[in-house]
């Protein structure tokens, strides 16, 4: 199932496009977004085809995401503002967009994890077929960042921010939004914060009308949910660099047996093998193309053993190694940077 967002998200995006010199319609048409979606905001448009539009302005503008987030209201979330901001706490509130984030854009995820006195909200980008975005991962936490804001405060800034992309040229805008603690070539996309801080409450939560927007958001979530093929991806994006993750951990995991899941698979017209390689194709292109991370972290997180097996498999599915990919690439961006 391919991804969908809200036009809305298109809201601010003509403005800002001709501050920078560029032809908003004409880069609508490029990528195969309808112009009418600039003035229907509930129009659903393909998430890769604005992925791929965020990518063309960055080459004017490399922080194009963040600039633009910086004008955007956040009222472009539409109903899922109304649930968020009605939730008793801020954990609460997290684990709405947990549930609901698909009701705006079902080709980011949010996740949540608690540990000790810390926690990560991390923003996952999962897209049919996978392409690295760095305009999507910064823009992607920031929109986070400013719905906890709704409970910590317009001037609430997260421990860190991590990034699985190296670092651009200039971090002035990074800066801006996320404060100072920004980490690169990590294993997330997210923000970490202190435990206790999900605990803040929201005085002005109405507990009636929490439960009606929460029928209210189960009917909008049901249509654009994601395929049972898309919860086997996020499982095997989990368990690759654990190295064991084959198709019964990945049943159990899902608290199946694996031939259920396979059966599931079968009627998905899927199979796991081919799940497993799209997904560590997917991450592969982002490792290579958008990180610095050595050749053999990027094998780990892929789950190969050594880095022998995986710059065999990556020649066998692309006919160059790892290096040459990574040389093209920075030499691709170089005139742009």
């Amino acid at each position: 199932m391919s991804a969908t967002i809200r036009a809305a998200v298109l809201i601010g995006y003509p403005e800002l496009a001709r501050d920078i010199g560029l032809d908003p319609l004409r880069l609508l048409d490029a990528v195969g977004i309808p112009r009418a979606a600039l003035t229907d905001p509930d129009m659903r448009i393909p998430g890769a085809a604005m992925r791929d539009l965020w990518e063309l302005c960055s080459q004017t503008a490399d922080d194009w995401g963040l600039r633009l987030m910086e004008r955007r209201p956040l009222s472009v979330l539409g109903p899922l503002l109304l649930l968020i901001r009605e939730q008793p706490t801020l954990r609460d509130a997290v684990l709405a967009v947990v549930r609901y984030h698909a009701i705006h854009h079902t080709g980011v995820v949010a996740e949540l994890e608690e540990f000790d006195d810390l926690a990560i909200i991390r923003t996952v980008i999962r897209y049919e077929p996978p392409r690295p975005s760095r305009q999507l991962a910064e823009s992607g936490v920031y929109q986070g960042l400013r719905m906890w804001r709704l409970f910590l405060g317009p001037n609430w800034r997260p421990l860190s921010a991590s990034f699985m992309h190296a670092p651009p040229a200039s971090l002035d805008t990074l800066h801006r939004a996320f404060g100072p603690n920004i980490m690169f070539n990590q294993d997330f996309n997210g923000v970490v914060l202190d435990r206790s801080d999900l605990d803040t409450k929201n005085e002005a939560s109405d507990p009636e009308l929490v439960r009606q927007v929460t029928v209210y958001a189960e009917g909008l979530v049901r249509p654009v949910a994601a395929s049972g093929t898309q919860q086997v991806r996020e499982v095997i994006e989990d368990l690759l660099r654990t190295g064991t993750c084959n198709i019964d951990t990945v049943a159990r995991r899902m608290n199946l047996d694996t031939r259920t899941l396979q059966r599931r698979l079968s009627q998905s017209n899927s199979g796991f093998n081919d799940l497993l390689q799209e997904v560590r194709l997917g991450l592969a292109l982002h490792y290579l193309e958008e990180s610095d991370r050595p050749f053999a972290e990027v094998a780990e997180a892929l789950g190969f053993s050594a880095l022998s097996a995986f710059s065999r498999w990556h020649r066998n599915h692309f006919g160059h190694s790892p290096s040459e990919r990574r040389d093209a690439t920075r030499s691709r961006w170089a005139p742009s940077r």
